[in-house]
């Protein structure tokens, strides 16, 4: 065999000696695959192993993550940093090399994938941030984007969401290799998947190159090339392959997909490919052989050093700017500037128009602000004023117009997100959170800044009704780890909001928003909120005594200014306290003696006031019987009605504390 043919099946014999030796994993996809990411690794993309946040490199995507002993291997082989010990603790506690791709930029590792159809999306993200930057900058940014998709990524609603807007937007830069076995892990597509997928996708908007060999390493590459030459589509190349490729007893079958070869059928394997090396030996010439792109990686990022400085010597206008967005820096000001807007005089505000007007305060400072929604713009407050819509024909737009696609606009964000250069926005209703959880929690796990906007965040929304009022949405937000959830109770609380999520670049924030106008806490309390007071997730915003309060209200949003008027009724027969807690996550990250300051474990009654369901609450009220929310769906009436009958205006809240304190 060539040196190109041993280098693939180097590729999979340390896929499979991964799955194997951790006793756990997918070694069939890896095994059919192998040719393909030979390919880009190898004879396409632009990459820089001793330099992975190379600014132009390409990105490349395995969205089917469950192939991740595929990555490990081509990324050791490649020169990026892994040592022949992580391969072998594939799967292990700790390791570089978990059972599915984890973000790690410092690794080559772009997206976490493994929930199926996510990797597609944030390859969509990716393309729109390099399409904005090439046009804004004058192509110093052209890179391609380059991913790995299978038969389930293709069933998932996620990936048709992505590929359809994609398709819309013309990403032509979008190059997606479909590894189609024609195998699901329940057998074989004809069960569940008979569409034509090459149809499909050109209804889309994409090119599509059928029937190459995925096996073929030539056809590949040309293939790819003529992708490259067209800019105005994005590309689908079905390679058709064979799961488990080599194996005398599993090729082509689902029994290849999820479990190991086993010593058995390892060693028929090693005969029937020619294999003569043992487990986890890399022949010294394919060695040689694949550390060749460190050298080219090396070359092909000092010439992009030398264009970028003559693009400097030429912009340094355009450059700074562009600095500043490669950097993630900011106005030295702009924080000082949206604070000062909260000293402007308002009438009662819904939080999503205030969220609106923090948004185009902030895009003022930040060239680098995009978002949209999901075709709720004038209902999320989600525009960017003074700007345009992003399109095939308009690169430069900073509203991104993403549909009815929830779901889709999650995973696109992420990958905008991802990309590292554009800080994003996108909106929707809390109750449709739901249709884009997946996205979310992967931000979440992933460590990235993206910026949820859920509106219409309670039964105040009114007359839509219960499909549209959230009731389980905001607890199930918060039981997301590494998410920020914010839920402010006024305008000025929004600004605080919007200021720490900006500030925040390594967990992802959910702003959870009233359709309703809401007073200015303040105009209600005796207590001034400072930046300070709520970055730390919690604050007294009104107390009628100095010495330990006999009742402490916890709430949040649109129920603190009801709550400070049931307090103050309250006030002349018992110390009382009320706090408002827009971010649980801040507030459970501060020290013992903070949190004793504003919820004394001396207080017996502490009681929670908020229009969702009551779990999670006990933490802090410590029992069951402390919590008002609300444990049924809403119903189809006026906001203010709806408060009421459900419990939550100032008078009824003063009815169900008697009814505790009994």
């Amino acid at each position: 065999m060539n040196i190109e043919e041993k280098s693939i099946n180097a590729l999979r014999f340390l896929s499979i000696d991964q799955v194997n030796s951790a006793n756990s994993g997918h070694p069939g996809a890896p095994m059919g695959a192998a040719p393909i990411a030979y390919t880009l690794f190898k004879k396409i993309m632009k990459h820089n192993p001793n330099n992975p946040k190379f600014y132009n490199r390409d990105r490349f995507i395995l969205s089917i993550g469950h192939a991740s002993a595929l990555l490990y291997s081509v990324l050791y082989l490649s020169g990026y940093d892994f040592e022949l010990n992580d391969l072998k603790k594939f799967r292990q506690f700790g390791s570089k090399t978990p059972g599915h791709p984890e973000r790690d930029l410092s690794l080559g590792i772009e997206v976490t994938t493994g929930p199926l159809g996510q990797g597609f999306a944030n390859g969509v993200g990716m393309a729109i941030s390099e399409k904005m930057l090439s046009s804004k900058y004058k192509k110093i940014i052209d890179h391609y984007i380059y991913g790995i998709v299978g038969d389930g990524d293709l069933q998932e609603g996620i990936a048709s969401e992505a590929a359809s807007l994609a398709g819309t937007l013309g990403l032509g830069k979008i190059i997606y290799i479909y590894d189609s076995n024609n195998i699901s892990i329940d057998g074989s597509n004809d069960l569940a998947f008979t569409e034509n997928v090459g149809d499909r996708f050109r209804s889309y908007g994409w090119e599509v190159f059928e029937d190459i060999d995925g096996l073929n390493i030539n056809e590949l590459e040309s293939t790819i090339n003529k992708a490259k030459s067209n800019l105005n589509k994005p590309t689908l190349i079905i390679a058709k392959t064979t799961i488990g490729y080599g194996s005398p007893n599993k090729s082509g079958k689902e029994s290849a997909h999820g479990e190991p070869l086993g010593e058995d059928e390892t060693v028929l394997t090693r005969k029937n490919l020619n294999w003569e090396y043992s487990e986890f030996e890399v022949p010294q010439d394919v060695k040689l052989h694949m550390r060749e792109s460190v050298e080219y990686g090396k070359d092909i990022e000092s010439k992009w050093n030398s264009k970028y400085k003559d693009f400097k010597n030429q912009n340094p206008d355009l450059n700074k700017e562009l600095e500043k967005i490669l950097h993630g820096e900011l106005e030295f000001d702009w924080d000082a500037k949206l604070l000062d807007s909260i000293n402007e005089v308002n009438d009662a505000e819904a939080t999503r128009a205030s969220s609106g007007k923090s948004i185009n305060l902030i895009k003022d400072f930040m060239p680098n602000l995009i978002g949209g929604s999901a075709d709720l713009t004038g209902s999320t407050n989600t525009e960017i004023k003074d700007s345009s819509n992003f399109s095939k024909t308009n690169p430069e737009g900073r509203n991104i117009k993403f549909g009815v696609r929830e779901h889709g606009m999650g995973g696109i964000m992420n990958g905008i997100s991802a990309h590292g250069n554009y800080r994003v926005f996108g909106g929707t209703f809390l109750v449709f959170s739901d249709y884009m959880r997946g996205s979310v929690r992967l931000s979440a796990l992933s460590n990235l800044n993206s910026i949820w906007i859920f509106t219409h965040d309670s039964i105040g929304l009114g007359e839509d009704g219960p499909t549209h009022q959230p009731i389980s949405q905001l607890m199930s937000l918060r039981s997301i780890p590494n998410l920020n959830v914010f839920r402010p109770a006024d305008k000025k609380e929004t600004v605080f909001a919007w200021h720490t999520a900006i500030n925040t670049k390594d967990k992802p924030s959910a702003l959870i928003l009233s359709r309703q106008a809401l007073p200015d806490i303040e105009s209600l309390s005796n207590n001034k909120l400072t930046n300070e007071d709520f970055s730390k997730g919690a604050y007294i915003c009104y107390e009628n005594t100095q010495d330990i309060p006999e009742i402490i209200f916890l709430s949040t949003g649109s129920e603190v200014s009801e709550t400070i008027i049931a307090a103050k009724e309250l006030s002349s027969n018992h110390k009382v306290r009320v706090v408002s807690m827009p971010c649980w996550e801040l507030f459970d990250n501060q020290s013992e003696e903070f949190k004793n300051k504003i919820i004394p474990t001396e207080t017996k009654n502490i009681i929670s006031v908020e229009a969702g369901i009551g779990l999670g609450w006990q933490k802090y009220t410590k029992n069951n019987d402390s919590i008002i929310s609300i444990e049924s769906f809403g119903a189809s009436a006026p906001g203010k009605e709806l408060i009421n009958s459900f419990g939550f205006s100032s008078d009824r809240i003063i009815e169900k504390t008697k009814i505790i304190l009994r």
